[in-house]
């Protein structure tokens, strides 16, 4: 038997930043901690890099980094592998994340999700446990931290080095993959995104989690194999704008045996009245429970999940179509108000020709790839 425990998204910043300087495990994992340590395998997200000096990148959306010193809140608290798969770990460049990797294999954990070019961030972790051997396999949606034949950075979530990866590794022992991939803030994977982890499954994985929405996804048991499609924040400073799902997670805990597996949620608070992350009480449990097993139904009804994906989608028209057209921020506001005016059927139809033919994206992608590297 093996028990596997897999965290979401830590951050080590803010007011929680010094208990993972010095070391205080008991400060940011509470009573967690004895789910973690007594684990055979414990995996977690790592959202940032750990550095000693800001090289930052430019990018859009928020550049996060952290003292290279937190990791010993991960040491204390026994970590044994940090996943760096995600659109963060190249926040400051190649010199940010070569620290991160090498900071870690320095304190004895394991990395499993980058490398110095895509063929190392391809290849997938091994761990020899209790005369099993456990794959790990881990993939990040494209953003600003891929990596490239020449450019260290995560491995990208591509189907087709998947399949390579699991026909080659499979046969080696249990398989399991983990995304960083969904919409942040929104409560359901979106229909392409269960598509996706179904087909993982089919092609032979015994388990799938996934991370990056900042607030927790249901699970389902799939082909007998689990898909946890969102364990929400692990440890993450709390936002400006109150969201309480921002403050709600889980760890998903895997037990293989006898080429079964189960899955257990662990349901916690983070960052709320104290710094870190805390079971939920036993009212809080169940409240949390339910509420994820009605969405885990909801998810195997493909019509709720199209019918809500549309509806959120219509609701994020206007700051997709301002972004899309590159309008700057007095232009997105008016489109809100003048967006028929602003955007003619043809522009429209233009624009889906665009994003939907993937010759047509994969020019876009070159074009605008070389244009930030002429930088």
């Amino acid at each position: 038997m093996v028990r596997i425990v897999v965290g979401g998204d830590v951050c080590p910043t803010g007011r929680i930043q010094n208990a993972f300087i010095e070391g205080k495990a008991d400060e940011i994992f509470h009573d967690l901690l004895g789910e973690i340590a007594n684990a055979d395998l414990s995996i977690v997200n790592l959202e940032c890099p750990l550095i000693s000096q800001e090289t930052a990148i430019s990018k859009a959306g928020p550049v996060l980094g952290a003292s290279i010193k937190c990791i010993q809140g991960f040491v204390a608290a026994k970590w044994d592998v940090l996943n760096l798969a995600n659109n963060h770990s190249f926040d400051h460049g190649a010199k940010g994340l070569q620290e991160t990797m090498l900071t870690i294999k320095r304190e004895g954990l394991s990395i499993v999700g980058v490398g110095e070019n895509i063929k190392e961030a391809n290849a997938p972790l091994v761990k020899e446990i209790n005369g099993e051997r456990i794959v790990i396999y881990s993939m990040a949606e494209r953003e600003f931290s891929i990596a490239d034949d020449k450019t260290p950075g995560a491995n990208p979530l591509d189907l087709i080095n998947f399949v390579n990866a699991i026909r080659q590794h499979k046969q080696q022992g249990t398989f399991i993959v983990l995304i960083h991939g969904g919409k942040e803030f929104y409560p359901y994977p979106s229909p392409e995104m269960v598509r996706r982890c179904r087909f993982i499954v089919d092609m032979g994985a015994d388990a799938v989690i996934c991370c990056h929405t900042h607030c927790p996804l249901p699970w389902e048991i799939y082909a007998d194999r689990p898909i946890v499609y969102g364990l929400g924040n692990l440890v993450f400073e709390p936002l400006k704008k109150q969201l309480p799902t921002w403050h709600e997670g889980y760890l998903a805990s895997l037990t293989f045996e006898a080429g079964q597996v189960r899955l257990e949620a662990i349901p916690y608070f983070q960052s709320q009245a104290l710094p870190g992350a805390q079971k939920m009480d036993k009212n809080g449990r169940k409240q949390f429970r339910d509420e994820m097993q009605k969405k885990s139904a909801q998810v195997k009804d493909p019509g709720f999940l199209e019918d809500r994906w549309l509806q959120y989608c219509r609701k994020q028209k206007e700051t997709y179509l301002s972004g899309l057209f590159g309008y700057n921020r007095l232009m997105r506001k008016l489109s809100r108000l003048l967006l028929r005016m602003l955007y003619s059927k043809m522009e429209i139809q233009r624009a889906l020709l665009l994003v939907q033919c993937e010759t047509h994206r994969e020019i876009l992608n070159t074009i605008f790839t070389d244009e930030r590297r002429g930088e």
